[in-house]
């Protein structure tokens, strides 16, 4: 056990999650001692509200850390061991417009799917360059940065492209498939299940071993059975035995359905993003209570407007410290887990604990015929020393030409968001592999831009010229 006290940083505490990461640092504090937490935040009624929440936390659980709110980089950065970031520029009303913009033009309205997930990077990678640039700046030398912020692969891939920092992206995905594969079949020990994770962000497989053993098919079978009765949400988000039999790995979804039968999925996409309130309000009852019964919501209101109306009650629920402001946050959204993998990351870094984990960061040669200097998500082991991703058998072919196609977009959007070069935007989306058409990705992508110009200052002259109606000559 490292019997330092670590200083972390939080960018982006403005978070409905925060309290989650507080959870986990409560957990740890016997083997992660953290003298110093700084909440940071540019939304100060924000950070305010969950500053003050996740203090009392502390104060209850007779937690000794020192909690400091902070609204600029600098301050909240200098000197620390981590920074954890769970930022989202544009928050709700840029989400809204990700999600419903490209559904005008036959395109997937998702948060971290192209077209929408490329302006969410778009927003969020200067950012996050901003945080890695601090960092070299004033953290510590050895300091790690754990992003929990969207789209993970594609701000990694910008991190480790146009930054020096240490870096471990994540998504609770893997973390989630993990526990489901131990709560099955580690009754005895858990270290009898071992999970291969493989892709890139949003676009990963698995295989699962036990006692050695490869037992991906039946995992998938027990997986289906374990999620129906224990998170019957979860059920939704696999494709069916056949195709995972065909495949040889379980497709992580719900991303993965659009990549094996993109109409269906689309098609389901479209009604549950507009007739989201019923399903939600009744799961809500179920944990919270009458907590939103009273609030007033759109005729087929998207999801991103569910939680934008619920955003809201959360945050006047945290200003009163009233603790059925997390509950509320936890069953409305997907985040629930994202605190427990970047705290658990950052222990085994801290402890050199030799833990498996499977962060989005540059792959090595991990997966055979990639790039070795381009993101995955992979699984790798963790110590003191850093992330030493695990070298993969050959892929089947199908899977390595939708990686080799995604990735080519990444890389693409990664140079827009840093640059402000509308070319390589739109050759983003006419590389991303679930955009069929140049002319509708050039549609939603000058529509896209002009909605959000606000937060997307790299792009002004692009946005410029299609106001005026011209075409942007970079």
């Amino acid at each position: 056990m490292n019997n330092k006290k670590m200083i972390l940083a939080s960018i982006g505490s403005g978070s409905s999650y925060l309290p989650d990461i507080a959870e986990m640092l409560i957990e740890r504090r016997d083997t992660m001692k953290v003298a110093e937490w700084r909440l940071m935040d540019i939304d100060e009624y924000r950070l305010n509200c969950t500053g003050k929440y996740v203090q009392k936390m502390f104060e209850d659980a007779k937690m000794a850390t020192v909690i400091t709110l902070h609204t600029d980089y600098e301050s909240a950065i200098k000197d620390t061991d981590f920074v954890m970031t769970t930022i989202r520029p544009g928050m709700s009303d840029g989400r809204f417009l990700d999600e419903t913009i490209p559904f005008k033009y036959g395109l997937i309205g998702q948060e971290t799917t192209a077209p929408g997930g490329m302006l969410m990077g778009f927003k969020t990678i200067p950012a996050m360059l901003e945080v890695a640039h601090t960092m070299e700046r004033v953290a510590k030398k050895d300091a790690y940065l754990i992003n929990l912020a969207n789209p993970s692969g594609m701000v990694g891939e910008a991190l480790n492209r146009y930054s020096k920092v240490k870096f471990g992206c994540l998504c609770n995905g893997p973390t989630v498939i993990r526990k489901a594969m131990q709560a099955i079949y580690g009754q005895e020990d858990p270290n009898d299940v071992f999970v291969e994770v493989i892709g890139l962000n949003h676009l990963i497989w698995c295989k699962v071993f036990v006692k050695g053993e490869d037992r991906t098919n039946e995992a998938f079978e027990k997986l289906l059975e374990w999620s129906a009765e224990n998170i019957p949400a979860l059920r939704r988000e696999f494709v069916e035995p056949a195709l995972q039999k065909f495949i040889g790995y379980i497709p992580m979804g719900p991303y993965l359905e659009f990549y094996y039968d993109y109409d269906t999925n689309f098609n389901d996409l479209q009604d549950y993003s507009g007739n989201h309130w019923e399903s939600m309000l009744s799961h809500v009852q179920k944990h919270v209570g009458d907590v939103i019964d009273d609030l007033v919501v759109p005729e087929n209101a998207t999801r991103a407007e569910c939680v934008q109306i619920i955003e809201k009650r959360t945050f006047e629920l945290y200003e009163k410290l009233d603790p059925r402001a997390y509950q509320l946050a936890c069953n409305t959204r997907g985040g629930k887990g994202y605190g427990e993998a970047g705290v658990t990351l950052m222990n085994a870094i801290w402890n050199n604990t030799n833990e498996i984990f499977s962060p989005d960061v540059a792959s090595m040669g991990c997966i055979q015929e990639f790039d070795p200097n381009c993101v995955c998500t992979t699984t790798s082991l963790v110590n003191a020393f850093g992330i030493h991703p695990i070298c993969f058998p050959k892929l089947p072919g199908h899977m390595m030409s939708k990686i080799y196609a995604a990735k080519e977009y990444e890389k693409l959007a990664v140079e827009a968001a840093v640059t402000g070069s509308y070319h390589a935007a739109l050759e983003a989306l006419v590389a991303n592999p679930l955009v069929n058409s140049y002319y509708k990705a050039k549609g939603a992508l000058n529509e896209l831009l002009v909605a959000e110009k606000q937060w997307l200052p790299n792009f002004a002259e692009a946005i410029e010229a299609l106001e005026k109606g011209e075409e942007p000559e970079n």
